[in-house]
């Protein structure tokens, strides 16, 4: 059979988008997926354009590839490939590089490259006006399952260029939503994660208008589904109903990704956020207050253009004084074709690097703060299976901390695990019976 390997960068997003692929060349194409270090026929490439260190990345990866297989193809799909297709013409060893708008026809584009050429299928983003809904019921990880809802976004950060790489807000039906859960907990899956580019804007533009809300709540009558949980979200597409749905449910997972980006409220309005520090401070509140133990993850920038030094300690102290567990800082990086790529007042890559570096100690002393908060207590960690060794002995707890057990099981799935020690931010335990005789 023709071997294909995947290189996948970015978010979870690219990660689904990448199980596309895989199952179109599979299903259509008779491709058989094999490692990244394995020899392959072709490798595809599912590039992030967030910074321009991703595009750095995978400029080097293709590199990378085309030297160490030189006989294969190489395809070219993501962000990078729809914003700046010529950049990644220029590379050697490029077959086919595709746009979010073609991915449907990859199958048909593989076929039809001829030896030596380059094919370039990167069609304008207003063309992708439907969700592309491919069944997927087995993905490349074995326990937690991606599950896409909705495409594109219609916000316009000033510093985000995903209108213009993704399209515009498209949602997926909920019944198909639904039978790819169903077909994934068969399948023997334990954990489902909610993704898309701005999963609070799902349902608004189908014919029947639904919401996530509503969805959420399907999702979670699933028979045999073990654990649920939401990748990403936006401040405001949270409400009461929604943490309250979190607080009282014992499938859905105690955890909330919530960007922040600044805790300046002039930084804020120059990104166009539409929300003040203010906000955010109070909406955290409110998650705290109905579910004390919530892990919350949140996205800052730092060295936006304009941000002065005072602007950054506010930044620093507003998330210094939150029960933030975790922090995804990223350096500003100017995007080609963003409202603030025009933007005065740059930052110095010296400041930006040192405001990072801040962050990101932030980010250890409250990610190892709240791991040890959680010795003594019973927790569910949803344990997976190690392929090398035979046994699931570590996993992530519902809070999103990564968990060992020194008992472990040959199976994966959810077990109550009762927490001894915290090393490095890794929670240490044992599986324990519950009430009703099982670690379930």
């Amino acid at each position: 059979m023709k071997r294909v390997a995947f290189c996948t960068f970015g978010c979870r997003l690219n990660a689904y988008d990448t199980e596309t692929v895989r199952t179109l060349l599979e299903r259509e194409g008779g491709w058989q997926t094999v490692g990244l270090h394995d020899d392959a026929d072709m490798y595809v490439v599912n590039t992030c354009s967030v910074t321009s260190q991703a595009d750095a990345r995978a400029r080097k990866a293709i590199r990378r590839l085309n030297d160490q297989h030189p006989a294969a193809r190489i395809v070219v799909t993501g962000c990078y490939a729809q914003r700046a297709p010529a950049d990644i013409a220029a590379l050697p060893g490029v077959s086919l590089i595709l746009g979010a708008a073609d991915r449907a026809g990859i199958a048909h584009q593989v076929d039809a490259l001829q030896s030596g050429e380059l094919t370039l299928a990167v069609s304008p983003i207003e063309e992708a006006k439907t969700f592309l809904d491919v069944p997927i019921t087995e993905m490349m990880e074995r326990s937690r399952a991606l599950v896409k809802v909705q495409e594109g976004c219609n916000q316009a950060c000033t510093f985000c260029i995903v209108p213009q790489t993704r399209g515009r807000s498209r949602s997926r039906r909920p019944e198909n939503v639904l039978s790819q859960v169903r077909g994934l907990v068969d399948a023997g899956y334990t954990e489902i994660v909610l993704t898309g580019v701005h999963i609070g804007s799902y349902g608004l533009d189908l014919d029947k208008p639904s919401s996530l809300l509503r969805l959420i709540e399907q999702i979670l009558d699933v028979p045999g589904l073990e654990r649920f949980r939401l990748s990403s979200i936006e401040p405001s597409s949270i409400d009461v109903r929604l943490i309250e749905l979190m607080a009282s449910h014992p499938k859905f997972a105690r955890h909330f990704h919530i960007p922040f980006q600044s805790g300046s409220d002039s930084v804020l309005k120059r990104m166009q956020r539409g929300y003040t520090a203010g906000d955010f401070v109070e909406l955290i509140g409110q998650v705290t207050e109905l579910i004390p133990e919530c892990g919350i993850g949140t996205d800052v920038i730092a060295g936006f253009p304009g941000e002065t030094d005072e602007d950054f300690a506010n930044t620093f102290d507003v998330l210094g004084g939150l029960p933030i567990t975790y922090l995804h800082p990223f350096t500003y990086s100017v995007r080609p074709g963003s409202t603030a790529e025009s933007f005065g007042d740059q930052i110095s890559g010296d400041v930006k690097k040192r405001r990072t570096r801040s962050l990101k100690r932030l980010s250890r002393e409250k990610a190892e703060a709240f791991a040890a908060g959680r010795v003594g207590e019973v927790v569910s960690v949803l344990l997976e299976r190690d392929d090398k060794r035979g046994i699931a002995s570590s996993g992530w707890t519902d809070h999103y901390i990564k968990a060992h057990v020194s008992n472990p099981v040959e199976h994966s799935g959810v077990h109550a695990v009762r927490i001894e020690s915290v090393e490095g931010g890794q929670l240490n335990g044992f599986r324990i019976e519950t009430d009703a005789g099982s670690t379930a």
